[in-house]
């Protein structure tokens, strides 16, 4: 049997301003670059995507889960999420990637605050279908962040650039900030963040709700209550469902042995891993993983 095709790694280039950490593409001239087979596989991303579609209907794939999309749909891809094109020629749209030091370079306190908050929430909901003003907001914002990329680059580019991005930046956010969801989580979503990339730092030392509520000096009824406000689950089902998220990206990422992805994830035992995954994906891993085989 052939290796699993590994999930590749992009990381951030500029072909037409090398020095620039930002680049404005359409949808459809990505679509005519002729690597349809490279995008419709699985990508780990290391750089930013807002992707706003204004014509066609499709699906796009963010951390092995579809988001469906159609006219006046925005989706939200962030730095190491794994995605993947529904190649569809029809369809049309901005795309806009960036980096976080093209974003952060010359910030204030206040504009580093703003600069990528809007992506803590689109890990969970990368997916926002715009009202009919909102979708004149952005797509009027993306046609003058466009008209600015294509001028010839002057010493004044980068900044100028920098400074729309920004402002494309917090346009989202408003737009989520009055979502009723929103305004019921924002009150907890700082907390929430600090639980979240501890998870991620500490995934592989343990799964205990009470070893993360010790280690940000809570009790875990106040942690269950926590992400109850801003995901509507439990501690444990947060936590189980990002060492479910990080075992596909490992599974997905190439032949690394289950034995070591188990040890990589806390397990002693691979086989508990193996019926840890098959309880909440409801597919063995080596199924999973047979889903990136190349073609016989």
């Amino acid at each position: 049997m052939s290796p699993p095709n590994p999930i590749r790694d992009v990381y951030f280039s500029n072909p037409h301003v090398p020095k620039l950490g930002m680049e404005i593409l359409t949808l459809e001239s990505l679509f005519q670059r002729k690597i349809n087979q490279f995008l419709q596989t699985p990508q780990r991303v290391h750089f930013y995507h807002l992707l706003l579609f204004t014509q066609g209907t499709g699906t796009h794939t963010i951390d092995f889960t579809d988001s469906a999309y159609e006219k006046g749909t925005l989706l939200l891809v962030s730095k190491g999420q794994v995605q993947q094109f529904q190649v569809n020629p029809e369809s049309r749209g901005f795309i806009i990637i960036f980096t976080s030091e093209f974003l952060y370079e010359n910030a204030t306190g206040l504009e580093l605050f703003h600069s990528l908050h809007v992506f803590e929430h689109a890990l969970f909901a990368p997916c926002m279908s715009l009202s009919a003003e909102q979708y004149r907001t952005l797509r009027h914002l993306s046609l003058i962040i466009q008209h600015e990329y294509q001028k010839p680059v002057d010493e004044l580019s980068s900044e100028i650039l920098r400074h729309l991005l920004r402002v494309m930046l917090l346009q989202i956010e408003r737009i989520r900030e009055d979502s009723t969801l929103s305004q019921r989580v924002a009150p907890h979503y700082q907390e929430f963040v600090a639980f979240r990339q501890l998870v991620e730092r500490d995934l592989g030392k343990s799964r205990s709700v009470q070893y993360y509520a010790r280690q940000l000096a809570v009790s875990p009824k106040k942690l269950n209550e926590l992400t109850r406000q801003v995901l509507n689950k439990t501690a444990k089902d947060f936590i189980e469902e990002q060492v479910i998220l990080e075992t596909r990206r490992l599974l997905a990422q190439g032949d690394l042995p289950i034995k070591e992805i188990a040890f990589r994830m806390g397990f002693i035992d691979p086989t508990n891993l193996v019926k840890f995954f098959k309880k909440h994906a409801h597919t063995s891993p080596m199924a999973f993983r047979n889903q990136f085989l190349p073609p016989a």
